[in-house]
């Protein structure tokens, strides 16, 4: 059995995605959350949580696609493979909260490696057989959140590395019908 430690890194983010409501989110639009308007606690209490962290929904974490970079070592910790760009034509796409309801968006800009996996193979590392989970949330924001390893989904290998937080971005979702609506009254 051989160990590789794969690790995908570069700028990226941890969404937190919170559905709201239509008096939820005509109150985040009036305390503009998305120019910072609002702080951190008057969010919370808006959302009715106590933490980012309490959000319902799936969150998501990985590299942007544009700065992503992927490193494999082997148990000696030699570089086997490396690169410093993302292979769309080896990825399997999805997206997520791009349906019709609202959503805060709360994305945690970060630096670093994103997500590590210790992967055990019975042979040598074959970069052909490794695809890209690739996440467009709220068709707007790519995440490299996690890989494949042939036919095997690799997140039992899975564990998360060192980023370093650089403040939070906030997305309304669906607000420009909304707007109208604000506007008339």
């Amino acid at each position: 059995m051989k160990y590789y430690k794969i690790t995908l890194g570069g700028r990226g983010s941890e969404i937190y995605p919170f559905k709201i409501n239509e008096d939820q989110l005509e109150k985040f639009i009036e305390g503009d959350v998305e120019r910072d308007g609002l702080n951190y606690d008057e969010i919370c209490e808006l959302l009715g949580i106590e933490s980012y962290f309490d959000s319902a929904n799936e969150t998501y974490m990985g590299p942007y696609t544009e700065t992503f970079y992927m490193k494999v070592e082997n148990e000696l910790g030699e570089i086997v493979y490396e690169t410093e760009s993302f292979d769309y034509d080896n990825c399997n796409f999805t997206n997520v909260y791009c349906d019709d309801n609202k959503y805060l968006l709360i994305e945690d800009y970060c630096k670093g490696e994103h997500i590590i996996y210790d992967l055990p193979l019975e042979e040598e590392f074959d970069i052909n057989k490794l695809s890209y989970n690739l996440v467009d949330i709220s068709c707007q924001i790519e995440l490299v959140c996690g890989i494949n390893y042939g036919t095997e989904n690799c997140e039992l290998y899975k564990s998360y590395g060192d980023t370093s937080s650089k403040g939070y971005y906030y997305h309304l979702i669906n607000q420009i019908v909304n707007f109208e609506k604000i506007k008339k009254q």
